[in-house]
């Protein structure tokens, strides 16, 4: 087709011009022009009128952002939640501590009135206090059998000595008492008011001298603290158990010192 447009026209041919059909297409070349311009023309109104109607900061659609509000509903509902289990944290904490408090104050009282109780077993002895021991020197005699029940009454029993140190507490007492040891079950076998066998004693001067099961002898099955000897560590005595002496109640409770 293009060669037949550039193609050189014959210029031997005569052409009959026709001037009305010239002049017919040069009116319709000149109507589509108009119609062309004035379609432009409206299409450009219309986007006048509707860049005027949305405004200069609407050229362009906002996106719908309906969809992140149930997002943001459910950050705020973690949130409150978040709130309110530390919130009750804190207040279970406050009250653990306050409970806490309270029953140790009740625990203390408590054992402030048992040591009252106690204290007031012993109101009518003379007490010494030794490390974690405390110590109640009667005011009266009894048998060896009796003294130790009445140590037992108030709570605690004869004394045990189990080291040199307490024996020379015990001797600086300056007193001829019972003490919680005894052969009674088994002659020669020495074994304190707990159960437990004699390990380290401090005898006196050829002693024990248990009568042996004689009968011109008094059987010596209990032993006593002898004051009148001059060294602390050798101041046992066994002795007949019906003798009447004073003697000496030892109660070891940390929680009442």
């Amino acid at each position: 087709m293009s060669e037949a447009i550039y193609a050189m026209p014959d210029m031997t041919k005569k052409v009959k011009f026709d001037r009305s059909e010239a002049e017919e297409r040069i009116v319709d070349i000149y109507v589509s022009a108009d119609t062309l311009r004035d379609h432009e023309t409206s299409t450009k109104t219309e986007d006048v009128e509707h860049t005027s109607t949305n405004g200069p900061g609407d050229q362009h659609t906002e996106p719908d952002s309906t969809g992140k509000r149930p997002f943001l509903a459910v950050a705020v509902c973690l949130g409150l939640l978040c709130v309110l289990l530390l919130a009750g944290i804190i207040g279970q904490s406050v009250h653990c501590r306050q409970q806490t408090r309270y029953n140790l104050s009740k625990e203390r009282d408590q054992l402030q009135r048992e040591k009252d109780d106690l204290m007031e077993k012993f109101s009518n002895l003379s007490r010494k206090r030794f490390e974690s021991c405390w110590y109640f020197v009667s005011t009266e005699k009894k048998t060896w059998s009796e003294s130790r029940k009445d140590c037992l009454e108030r709570g605690a029993d004869l004394v045990i000595i189990n080291s040199k140190k307490e024996m020379r507490f015990l001797y600086g007492l300056k007193k001829r008492v019972w003490i919680g040891l005894t052969d009674r079950e088994t002659e020669g076998s020495w074994k304190w008011v707990d159960g437990t066998p004699l390990k380290t004693g401090f005898w006196g001067s050829k002693q024990p001298s248990s009568g042996g099961g004689h009968s011109t002898h008094q059987e010596k099955d209990c032993v006593e603290l002898d004051d009148g000897q001059h060294q602390p560590e050798k101041t046992w005595n066994d002795s007949n158990c019906d003798n009447k002496l004073e003697w000496i109640c030892e109660l070891c409770n940390k929680n009442l010192l």
